[in-house]
């Protein structure tokens, strides 16, 4: 593997890692995902009552966003333990373990709960700001579009503009995010943890490892694009994720080494 780059090298070995573990990786993800369609089946609903109630298109439009966007944020906080878990699966069958499908629910006891779902809400409210401003350039121009050239929102140009500015948003996210990319491997191996000296000590080891990871995160793009049919996401999704895992799991090792951790 000498003559393999290390992102090459990574990817290689998330490959031999899933070939015994594909099977829970596939219902993993689907596990992890099973939220989002529960999230929008009672927004349907919600959706059935209120046409029932209210005629008129505004109120109907204020109510909607009234009701909705709280039990949305809600629930998705409810369920958010399931990511926390769909990671110790990956991350503890990159360290030459067996991948578990019961691991997806290992942070659903009473404690581990509350500490799962207190580490997410963290890493949002590190990244919310952070993002808006990313995403500055994206919102000035819809605004500006809409209020001064409406007649333009309606071309193929803005709908162009706006993806492309979408894309170099999302990318300066993305590399801006990828100080906090071992925190949750860090939280795997010690669930008792300070959970602000997890972010703390995430962003020391990735001050030597942002590019590698950056390169790895980056060279998941043909495969990210394959994405945009739902069956090779069950595919892509998984050996991304054991890719990831596995780069932590060398993030973290070459953090102990340096006395990082």
């Amino acid at each position: 593997m000498s003559h393999l780059s290390p992102s090459a090298a990574v990817r290689q070995q998330a490959r031999l890692t899933l070939k015994g573990n594909y099977v829970p990786a596939v219902f993993g993800f689907m596990i992890l995902v099973m939220p989002f369609f529960i999230i929008i089946g009672v927004v349907d609903i919600i959706d059935a009552f209120l046409l029932q109630g209210f005629d008129d298109p505004t109120v109907l439009g204020v109510m909607s966003i009234l009701i909705e966007t709280p039990l949305i944020i809600i629930l998705g906080v409810l369920f958010s333990p399931l990511l926390n878990g769909y990671v110790r699966m990956f991350y503890l069958s990159a360290l030459s373990r067996e991948m578990r499908l019961s691991d997806m629910f290992y942070y659903f006891e009473r404690e581990k709960y509350q500490k799962a779902i207190l580490l997410n809400l963290s890493c949002f409210v590190r990244l919310i700001l952070p993002g808006l401003i990313c995403f500055i350039p994206l919102f000035v121009f819809q605004i500006f579009s809409y209020s001064a050239m409406s007649d333009f929102t309606a071309t193929v140009l803005f709908k162009d503009f706006s993806f492309i500015l979408t894309v170099l948003s999302s990318i300066l996210l993305v590399l801006y995010s990828l100080r906090y990319f071992v925190v949750y491997p860090l939280f795997c191996m010690n669930e008792q943890a300070d959970i602000p000296e997890l972010f703390k000590v995430s962003k020391e080891i990735m001050r030597s490892q942002s590019h590698s990871a950056m390169k790895l995160v980056f060279s998941f793009t043909p495969w990210m694009l394959l994405c945009l049919t739902i069956l090779p996401m069950l595919y892509v999704i998984p050996y991304m994720t054991q890719a990831l895992c596995i780069g932590s799991k060398w993030f973290t090792q070459a953090g102990y080494e340096r006395n990082q951790i």
